[in-house]
């Protein structure tokens, strides 16, 4: 019986537990990796097989695979013979010639092992959604930033202007006049440069002259533009990112894209670790990524589990009464997983999930159009202390400031009353 073995530094024909034909690898791990991939053409092997006509059992399913597109006639081994060939590889190597003896057998299958592992990693880090996840949690991490810097901005330059501080909201804006200068530098023209309305540009104007700030020093002034053009600079990255981010969504994720959008699928995306472990979540995962805490939370106390966790920023989930919102992002949430699932292998954009979550979201709406008692009973609130409830325990004691109660002897004692039994008599009496 003939059999083809793949080893990690070639492939071997056997005969009989014979070697009959031996292909060594050039490059051992990127031949097996083309091999494991079913990426490998194989015309040596091909040729050989097909001239011998014969039945081959081989030794692995993505070796089979190849094989057979190439109408060779063979079969999986049974799991008797895969632990067979696994036990004696080592030998079988030395004998392909793939080795010298088995201490040079060790030798390159440990090379081949670090060489395998070094080039797994690269293929990880070379993951496109990997990159997506590290451009959205830049662009969280730069409105952090931005929020900070703006905030300090605001008072320090507020000290020499501070009627400002409520005239503009855009913080943008409000840094391209600090960019200006002083008040005595600011114009009409500068207002209109900032992108303002002709209203807002009067109303500026009016309180320029009017402003009670104090002088500002050229050095100080000096540092706050400082902060102002870091401000402006944050603007332009994050839109760059905003872009980049929108664009890759849509090459590497299209249908997750389509359903949470691609802010929202590129945060849940950060939170599942990469596409791949996104798809493998159940929608239910999916549906709290982001509510950790207060799911955990929920578990702990028994309180009321969160309906939705990042899917809230998502538009459907947002606009939708309180009461439907945990169907609603449960919906999103399945459709979402389905999307993951199709653009893991890469089948390109189904219009018909967003369609069929359009659906669901309609009748969500009438059904529940109108919220039932349960929907406006107000949470049910527990205190929580140390791992109990209602108080601490101590060696068998609970305290609380509802009562005392204690175990000893078989007596009870609470500030509700008093119950003892001893040879099957029980006494009861209430303070009142």
């Amino acid at each position: 019986m003939y059999s083809v073995i793949l080893t990690e530094l070639g492939i071997s024909v056997l005969n009989e537990d014979k070697i009959d034909k031996a292909f060594p690898f050039s490059n051992p791990v990127k031949e097996y990796l083309a091999v494991k991939n079913k990426e490998s053409k194989l015309n040596e092997i091909i040729d050989y097989l097909a001239k011998s006509q014969r039945g081959f059992s081989v030794s692995d399913e993505s070796l089979l695979a190849i094989l057979k597109k190439f109408s060779i006639d063979c079969h999986i081994m049974d799991s008797e013979e895969l632990e067979k060939i696994q036990s004696t590889k080592p030998q079988i190597i030395v004998d392909s010639g793939f080795a010298s003896n088995l201490q040079d057998t060790l030798g390159k299958l440990r090379e081949f092992a670090l060489g395998f592992s070094s080039s797994k990693v690269t293929e990880v880090s070379q993951s496109p959604d990997l990159h997506i996840i590290q451009a959205i949690n830049s662009l969280d991490e730069i409105d952090k930033i931005a929020n900070g810097l703006s905030s300090r901005l605001r008072e320090w330059y507020g000290l020499h202007f501070p009627e400002l501080d409520n005239m503009i909201d855009s913080i943008n804006g409000y840094s391209q006049i600090v960019m200006a200068g002083k008040r005595e530098s600011l114009s009409k023209q500068v207002f209109e440069e900032a992108g303002f309305p002709e209203s807002k540009v009067e109303m500026l104007s009016l309180i320029l002259a009017k402003s009670r700030g104090g002088d500002i020093s050229d050095i100080n002034l000096t540092i706050v533009q400082s902060i102002a053009k870091q401000i402006l600079d944050f603007h332009e990255l994050r839109k760059k990112l905003e872009e980049h981010v929108e664009s890759e969504m849509h090459e590497i994720a299209p249908n997750v894209t389509a359903i949470l959008g691609s802010a929202v699928g590129a945060r849940i995306l950060g939170r599942a670790g990469s596409l791949k472990k996104m798809a493998s979540m159940p929608a239910s995962t999916i549906q709290v990524l982001g509510a950790e805490k207060a799911l955990f939370r929920a578990l702990k106390t028994g309180s009321q589990p969160p309906k939705h966790g990042l899917l809230f920023q998502h538009a459907m989930v947002h606009a939708a009464p309180r009461w439907q919102r945990g169907k609603i992002a449960r919906a999103v949430a399945a459709k979402a997983v389905i999307g993951a699932r199709v653009d893991v292998y890469g089948e390109g954009l189904n219009q018909t999930l967003l369609d069929k979550l359009n659906i669901r979201v309609d009748e969500i709406g009438k059904k529940y159009e109108n919220p039932t008692e349960k929907d406006l009973r107000p949470p049910q609130q527990f205190q929580h202390d140390d791992g109990n409830f209602g108080g601490k325990r101590k060696g068998g004691r609970r305290e609380s400031s509802g009562g005392r109660r204690e175990s000893s002897g078989g007596r009870r004692e609470s500030s509700g009353g008093r119950r003892e039994s001893s040879g099957g008599r029980r006494e009861r009496s209430s303070y009142g």
